[in-house]
């Protein structure tokens, strides 16, 4: 898909209002004059319609709510606000609470697959919850919104119960699709038997389904009212679980959606990394998006709302990081429930020092791809994946987590929410998930993966496209050592010391591999605590395909910040993507990169971010684009242009004292 035709070139700043900030007029003044001292960063408001994440408010309640809602909608168009709406906090319930206070539902709650009921979240699929929804957002048309954000509980999983539904209403509409009854006990059992895939599988295609027409109800609810109205889709990542199957196209189409917030939890400074970890994440949900939903913001998201839990510099560099991977709005929902600034102001303040920085990536960066290490994952991949005797389907999976290679991009190889990136990674038992068809043409281009992949490709038949077969699954008392060939350069006999027994199952960390090709290179062994050569656990082969492959059998996703592993991955993923990762940096700094790159290499735009607390008092970065000139921006500076030193395949500059925490951005072309 053209992202040029897909993806607006305009930021767009929004901020989400909670209830008790709109609902007596002293608050709604007090809100008012804040918007008012922002307004150059204020260009859309929404309003929450709710104060709890219970589903179900009566509807005489929920009918003088959205009457108050349309004056305060008028008065803020009248304060200039260019686009004001309402983002309905809850359809389905996010979780159980206020139980204790709030109405009971007066239909079928959510079941989950041990019998559990939740008392906040309804099923979606009755017909009197539908009933109940129409009527709800008619109320919300009849206010008079330019848009209706639908939020991010549109989903199955996590609501009041683990995974859901399985009420009677949902095993009637199974038993349809399935073609034979089952009882809850009776499917959860077939989840967990091995041979059962494709009643996995129609399981997450009626979850996708109920999300599908629970959204076309939406649609003719508003729509009904007012059929300009513009709506928008909240959803939650793939990170987290991919159980609701990620429809994302089929959602937004059954509402008619033009807008999206990629969503996921980033809360505290505690795990300033995880920001990475959710740009990435967003950036994922934003690929999956039709070319309809052109409005795609990032949930700047502060809850509990408590200043000392997230620094001021947190969030600018979080926005920015959802920015490069491809947001080009921020939906600010940092002012909290309650009717006070105190906490927020700092955070409300930052923002108008960032937004010419953060206008200009995204006029710059609109129509480029993400460019990068593409981690490999499938909207299917809990209907695809295997299950193995005596695993459970709804059980932990930390072998089918998508986010393992996400370490990667800490020690500052750029990573890719595009597919298919300049490379792969096949993490984990992920690849159970991609048809052979998909894995030969990914083995033909350049794969990075760890011994567990390996082992999944092997029962596929498709090892050989590898060179190496798992020989040894070794889980105590290793290490690992570089070997001298070319690759690993300067640092040839290093040692890498990952303690696997220290950090739980240490299964997958300590692998040996056998080349099964004569060409195979060895570049790292393992050996135990005396210097004893257990056999190679880390290889690099270029295939029949043409295909570059290097499998990793020694802590592939721990443990690999040392000068020593960063300089050897840099040169592996430079090798197996011949030369087009679009960043490198020399030095052993913590300089996080994200790259937007078009496809002819004219035109680019890479983020870089210094994660960490000392200041980078250089850093020589290799940009692998055909442009000489680029412009470099920072926070609070003046653009400069500089000519790139040339270089075989792009350009190199040198940076210099980047701030902890501070981001600079090169454009080119």
């Amino acid at each position: 898909m053209d992202m040029e035709a897909k993806f607006k070139d305009k930021l767009t700043l929004s901020w989400r209002i909670g209830l008790m900030q709109w609902e007596t007029d002293e608050a709604f003044d007090r809100l008012l004059a804040l918007l008012g001292a922002q307004r150059a960063v204020v260009d859309e408001v929404a309003l929450f319609d709710s104060i709890t994440h219970h589903m179900y408010i009566p509807l005489d309640d929920y009918e003088r709510q959205m009457a108050l809602a349309a004056q305060r909608l008028e008065r803020l168009r009248h304060a200039g606000i260019p686009s004001v709406g309402i983002n309905v906090l809850c359809t389905i319930g996010h979780l159980d609470e206020a139980r204790s206070t709030m109405p009971p539902l007066p239909f079928q709650p959510m079941v989950g697959h041990d019998g559990g009921v939740s008392t906040g979240c309804a099923c979606p699929n009755t017909p009197e919850m539908r009933a109940y929804i129409r009527a709800k957002y008619e109320l919300v048309a009849r206010a008079r919104p330019d848009f209706v954000w639908v939020d991010d509980d549109i989903r199955m999983q996590h609501h009041g119960v683990d995974w859901g539904c399985f009420c009677p209403t949902c095993l009637a509409l199974f038993a349809q699709r399935a073609g034979q009854r089952f009882t809850r006990e009776a499917l959860v059992a077939a989840f967990d038997d091995p041979e059962q895939g494709r009643v996995r599988e129609l399981w997450v295609e009626q979850n996708i389904a109920s999300i599908e027409s629970l959204m076309a109800e939406v649609r003719s609810a508003l729509h009904a009212t007012d059929p300009a109205l513009a709506t928008g889709l909240m959803t939650a990542g793939p990170g987290w679980t991919t159980y609701t199957g990620m429809a994302f196209d089929r959602w937004t189409t059954a509402l008619g959606a033009t807008k999206a917030r990629p969503g996921g939890g980033f809360y505290t400074d505690a795990t300033p990394l995880g920001m990475l970890g959710k740009a990435l994440d967003c950036g994922r949900q934003r690929a999956l998006l039709p070319a309809a939903v052109g409005d795609v913001q990032y949930e700047l998201e502060n809850y509990p709302y408590q200043r000392l839990k997230k620094s001021t510099t947190a969030v600018i560099d979080e926005c920015s990081l959802a920015l490069a991977y491809g947001m080009n709005g921020i939906a600010f929902n940092m002012l909290g429930m309650l009717p006070q600034f105190e906490d927020s102001l700092p955070w409300v303040e930052r923002i108008p020092g960032a937004r010419p920085l953060w206008e200009r990536w995204v006029a710059h960066a609109s129509g480029l791809l993400t460019e990068g290490l593409w981690p490999a994952w499938h909207p299917r991949l809990m209907a695809r994946r295997a299950v193995r005797h005596g695993e459970s389907w709804l059980g932990p999976a930390p072998r089918h987590t998508i986010n393992l290679p996400t370490v990667l991009g800490e020690i500052g190889l750029p990573l890719a929410a595009d597919a298919p990136g300049c490379g792969v990674v096949l993490g984990g038992r992920v690849a159970e998930a991609l048809s052979d068809e998909e894995l030969t043409t990914m083995l033909s281009g350049g794969v990075m993966m760890d011994s567990t992949a390996l082992e999944v490709l092997s029962v596929r038949g498709l090892g050989h496209l590898t060179g190496v077969r798992l020989m040894e699954r070794l889980d105590n008392g290793l290490r690992e050592r570089f070997s001298d060939d070319p690759l690993n350069g300067r640092v040839a006999g290093a040692l890498r010391d990952a303690r696997i027994e220290f950090w739980g199952d240490a299964t997958g960390m300590g692998d040996v591999l056998e080349p099964i090709a004569p060409d195979a290179r060895i570049l790292a062994s393992v050996e135990d605590y005396f210097g004893r050569t257990r056999g190679p656990c880390m290889t690099a082969f270029e295939n029949e395909r043409g295909g570059r492959v290097v499998v990793m059998g020694y802590a592939p996703w721990i443990f690999l910040h040392s000068v020593g592993k960063r300089l050897q991955l840099q040169a592996a993923a430079d090798w197996l993507t011949r030369g087009t990762m679009p960043v490198r940096v020399d030095e052993a700094v913590p300089l996080i990169s994200v790259a937007r790159v078009s496809a002819d290499r004219q035109r680019g735009a890479v983020l870089l971010v210094n994660a960490g607390m000392d200041t980078i008092s250089e850093a020589t970065v290799h940009l692998r684009f055909s442009a000489r000139t680029v412009r470099i921006l920072g926070l609070g500076q003046d653009e400069t242009t500089e000519d790139l030193r040339p270089e075989a395949t792009g350009g190199c500059l040198t940076l210099q004292a980047i701030e902890p925490w501070g981001l600079r951005v090169v454009l080119a072309g």
